[in-house]
Order: C-alpha cells, then sequence, then structure tokens
C-alpha cells in the first residue's frame, strides 16, 4: 500500500522548490528589466547626429567639420555626432541621409552638393519626423520645418566688389565662380556684377567656375593670360581659387599689377595676404556656422522656439586689419 504520508512531504517540498525558483527567477527578471532602464536612459541622454558634408577635399568644408567635432565635444559627450564625405555626389549625399534615417538619427545636419537638388533629401527627412539643419549652402527649396545656419552670398560679392573699388579706379574684371550647381556660387558672383552694373569704369570681361579648387583656379587663369585679354582685377567665389590665381600671376610677373579678392578667411587665404599674394578675403565664419547648425539641430530636437535661417555675418579682411582680426577671432 502506497505511503500517503512519505508522498505528501515529497509534494510540498517540490512546491517549496517551485516556489523558490519563481522568486528567483522574478528577482532577475527584476534585475534585468533595471538594466535595460539603465542602458537605455544612457542612451537617451545622448543625442546622436548624422552629419553629411559636401566635400572633404575643400578646405573651408573641413573647418566645419572640424569646429563641430569639437563644439561636440565641449558638450562632454551629450552630442554624438556621425560625419561623413559625399565627395560631391548628389546621389551618394541622399544615400547617406538614408542610412541616417535607418540609424535612427535624432537629427541630421547637412552641406549640400547642390542646392537646386535637396527636395529628395528634404522630403525623406521631413517624412521620417527627423529634425533637419543645412548650413553654408542654402538650398532653393527649404520648407516650414527645415533650418538654415549660414551667411547671405550675395553679401560676400558686394563686400569684395566695395573693396575693389576702394582701391582701383576701375578695370576689366575676371571672376572664378564655384560650383554652378551651389547657390554660393552663383549669388557671390550676382553679388559682385550687380554691384559693378552702373560702374561703367569697371567691366567683366572673363567669368569662369573653378569648382572651388585652386588647381582650377591655376590652369583657368593660365588660360586667361595666355588669350592676351588685359585684367587687373580678378574677384574669386573662395580663397582657394584666389590663390590658384595668384600663382598663374605670379609665374608671369603680373601678380603685383593684379587684385585678387578671395571669401572665407581660411588659413591658407590669410597666409595669401600676408605674403602679399591676395589682396584680401571676406570673412565667412565656418567655426559660426558649425556650431549654429548644432544649435539649430537641438533647439528643433528639443522644440525650442527659433527662426527658420540663421545669419552669420561677414567681415573683409584686408593687409591692414589682418592682425586685428587674428587676435579677434584667436587664428
Amino acid at each position: 500500500m502506497p505511503n500517503l504520508k512519505n508522498n505528501h512531504k515529497i509534494l510540498n517540498r517540490f512546491k517549496s522548490v517551485k516556489k523558490s525558483l519563481v522568486r528567483g527567477t522574478v528577482a532577475a527578471m527584476g534585475i534585468l528589466a533595471l538594466a535595460g532602464c539603465g542602458q537605455d536612459d544612457k542612451k537617451a541622454d545622448v543625442t546622436n547626429i548624422g552629419v553629411s558634408i559636401a566635400n572633404f577635399d575643400d578646405t573651408f568644408m573641413i573647418s566645419i567639420k572640424d569646429a563641430m567635432v569639437k563644439y561636440a565635444d565641449e558638450m562632454g559627450g551629450k552630442v554624438k555626432l556621425t560625419i561623413v564625405d559625399s565627395k560631391e555626389d548628389t546621389a551618394k549625399q541622399l544615400g547617406q541621409v538614408e542610412n541616417f534615417l535607418v540609424q535612427q538619427m535624432d537629427a541630421v545636419i547637412i552641406v549640400p552638393v547642390n542646392t537646386d537638388a535637396t527636395k529628395p533629401i528634404t522630403d525623406r527627412v521631413l517624412k521620417a519626423n527627423t529634425k533637419l539643419v543645412y548650413v553654408n549652402r542654402k538650398p532653393d527649396y527649404l520648407p516650414d520645418a527645415a533650418y538654415y545656419v549660414g551667411s547671405n552670398s550675395i553679401a560676400f560679392g558686394e563686400e569684395q566688389a566695395k573693396y575693389v573699388d576702394k582701391i582701383t579706379k576701375g578695370g576689366n574684371i575676371g571672376i572664378l565662380e564655384g560650383a554652378l550647381t551651389d547657390e554660393a556660387a552663383i549669388f557671390r558672383t550676382k553679388g559682385v556684377e550687380d554691384y559693378f552694373a552702373d560702374k561703367p569704369d569697371y567691366k567683366v570681361i572673363r567669368k569662369q567656375t573653378g569648382k572651388w579648387s585652386r588647381a582650377l583656379g591655376l590652369s583657368i587663369v593660365e588660360n586667361w593670360l595666355s588669350s592676351g585679354d588685359e585684367m587687373n582685377i580678378i574677384i574669386s567665389n573662395n580663397d582657394e581659387m584666389a590663390i590658384g590665381a595668384s600663382q598663374a600671376l605670379k609665374a608671369v610677373n603680373k601678380l603685383k599689377d593684379t587684385v585678387i579678392v578671395g571669401v572665407d578667411a581660411t588659413a591658407d587665404g590669410l597666409a595669401a595676404i600676408e605674403q602679399g599674394n591676395i589682396n584680401a578675403t571676406v570673412f565667412q565664419d565656418g567655426v559660426g556656422q558649425a556650431r549654429g547648425a548644432i544649435d539649430a539641430a537641438l533647439d528643433a530636437i528639443k522644440g525650442n522656439k527659433r527662426e527658420q535661417i540663421t545669419w552669420i555675418p561677414s567681415e573683409l579682411v584686408t593687409p591692414e586689419n589682418i592682425k586685428e582680426f587674428r587676435e579677434k577671432h584667436k587664428i
């Protein structure tokens, strides 16, 4: 006959072990849940921003990238940047932005390759409810939910033209243009042409795109010189092309007879002024644009109200004020 007393003892012992296992499992799950919350909270403390820059080969673009990295570092790990090079390829930039969306970035900052072709990028980012900031190159298409931080491109051209008008009494002008897909190139050139439109002593006789490149600036001006045209003023959309122009002029001993003005006030541009290779440049505040773009992205993420467009002011740099300029901006 079965021993019922012993069976009850075994059953009670089994129930006790089962309760202990359940309590242990619940406790373990609680620990895992707390650990998971900690990880999620840690992630929530970091803002992830994807940055697509048009071209790492461009000196000014690198200055923007470096300034963004430095500003993010100053925030003590609260902002994480993922920065990629679009290599002046619109399709590549679109792919980079789509990858940012897959990675669920909190915001996307873009220096666009082609300011006329940003609509597909903009629409995809905004449809994904991701914050969007354009910087340096202002896109034609800028709906209300997108932001822009940069400088007034027409004002750069006007500053260049005013300086030329101040130190000369007229002359033939050659304009070195940046990439013609870029708003900055179009409007910097427009600023120059509009200023001289009612000044018959000045005439634009040459205009060609050097795509922001020093090497192309050099070759273009070499071709201008070989054509035999008399040209005593060269206005460049950026410092790189201006430096290329100075190299071409120096090679034929015409540098001292030509006024050259650039834009950006890059390290090389400032050195060229000090060396007497170019006459002036207009400061484009890359640090201000970089920091402003990150600020705009953070404000958008937090829902803070701000202007859709933030203009960063320009500043003329000449041999007369370059020392003061360096001290002011710690360059």
